[in-house]
């Protein structure tokens, strides 16, 4: 066996990130133990088919060298230059905007915030990024019954000052849901439909809590609405995967069953306690009423739009608000500097789902789809929706797009996870101890 322990240390002495080196040493063991076993039912005795086996994986240096140049950390660079074109196109706007609204901050006030608070955002973004996600798999119990905690005293309101930023406290907190979703998730992996409701069962729990909020304090009814939808394509793409078992269709007709009667109640519960009775929605849909003069107004700017913009901004009074960014950039720099923004975004996300998709650690898969999808939810629909005049949920933090602190780090730490996904594609594996089916 000397030759077999020779050859290991050779080979591992090649690989540089000590992560990617005990996934490398697994993959390789198996598949001279693999090897070995077929010359032993040949014939051979186990010492001489273990010598053989690693005779035939080659030179353990250019072995080893070749796999290092695969199993390394990849900086996520096409990304990474997209959110820095997409910042600076936010800045660009918002500091226009700001020379050119009366009564605003000057421009270089303007731009000396928005570099502070976008600085924020990628801050946030490389720490996350090299950050070990399976931690948070690993101890998904306690970040949970943290975050928990920082749910109820954030939606309380009792902590935080004035209105506004309350909202976008609890804004920020609630859309992290789906992330700790993941992590319940990949705990009942394995367990069937039982571990759908068991997944189900945790998840409803903060939910819970925000509809008990919402009947006193109806802060950011919309971001209750956002993280179920988030969460609900969350656990369909966990059963396509195959993360509960193998009956795919029999979990996806029961999924819906379950679905069907939990939206139910939430409707239910929407229309005798929140907008829903006083025609909200269908005002913000149909331009009328008291509910709908802001749609209405968008509405009015999206009909002079010209391919070159025509120098006027969305709407009065939405300067330099990060919600209405995109339709004002649209509005002042024209149609085809809106599309490119769109294009942009577009790109961005599909590329992040696909990425997320193609991801063979389960940990892995699982934390890349809650966050693409979350902010594919987030821009694709509601963020679009807001800027051409058919917004129903108003509050919505959008990556790079953020004129605000607390938007922006929430922001940083949704792309952070995404690209430390990206990142350790090929060296982080599923902890061995993880292999079991466990509960929370």
């Amino acid at each position: 066996m000397t030759d077999y322990k020779e050859y290991m240390k050779t080979l591992e002495e090649q690989i540089q990130n000590k992560r990617a080196r005990a996934l490398v040493a697994e993959e390789i063991n198996g598949h001279i133990e693999e090897q070995a076993q077929g010359y032993e039912e040949e014939g051979m005795s186990r010492e001489d088919a273990k010598r053989e086996a690693v005779r035939q994986m080659g030179d353990p240096v250019e072995t080893g060298c070749a796999l290092n140049r695969i199993h390394r950390p990849a900086f996520p660079w096409k990304l990474f230059v997209l959110a820095v074109l997409l910042t600076a196109a936010s800045i660009l706007m918002s500091v226009v905007i700001s020379g050119k609204t009366e009564g605003g901050a000057s421009q270089a006030e303007q731009l000396r915030s928005l570099l502070v608070i976008n600085g924020v955002s990628f801050a946030m973004i490389f720490v996350i990024m090299y950050f070990d996600y399976t931690w948070l798999f690993l101890h998904i119990r306690a970040v949970y019954a943290l975050y928990m905690i920082c749910l109820c005293l954030v939606w309380s309101g009792g902590i935080l000052g004035n209105y506004q930023t309350a909202l976008l406290a609890s804004y920020s907190v609630q859309v992290l849901l789906p992330v700790i979703f993941a992590g319940i998730i990949y705990q009942y992996r394995g367990q069937g439909f039982r571990g759908i409701l068991k997944s189900a069962g945790w998840i409803i729990i903060p939910f819970m809590v925000l509809a008990a909020g919402l009947i006193s304090l109806p802060k950011s009814n919309g971001a209750v609405v956002e993280n179920a939808v988030v969460c609900l394509f969350l656990l369909v793409a966990s059963v396509l995967r195959g993360i509960f078992g193998n009956e795919k269709k029999k979990y996806l007709v029961e999924l819906a069953l379950l679905v069907a009667g939990i939206l139910g109640a939430g409707v239910a519960f929407f229309y005798k306690y929140t907008f829903l009775p006083s025609g909200y929605v269908l005002a913000r849909l149909t331009h009328t009423g008291e509910f709908g003069y802001q749609n209405r107004m968008i509405k009015d700017a999206v009909a002079r739009y010209s391919l070159f913009g025509n120098r006027t901004f969305l709407m009065q009074g939405t300067g330099s608000d990060g919600e209405y960014l995109l339709g004002n950039i649209f509005c002042y720099f024209g149609i085809i500097a809106g599309v490119l923004v769109v294009a942009a975004f577009v790109w961005f996300l599909i590329h992040a789902l696909r990425q997320s998709l193609l991801q063979g650690n389960r940990m892995g898969f699982l934390l890349g789809m809650a966050c693409s999808i979350g902010l594919i939810v987030r821009v694709m629909v509601i963020y679009i929706m807001v800027n051409f005049g058919y917004g129903v949920i108003y509050t919505v933090a959008v990556p790079f797009f953020s004129t605000n602190v607390i938007l922006a780090a929430v922001n940083g730490i949704y792309v952070g996870l995404l690209f430390c996904v990206l990142r350790n594609k090929m060296i982080l594996k599923e902890p061995r101890s993880e292999k079991k089916n466990a509960t929370v």
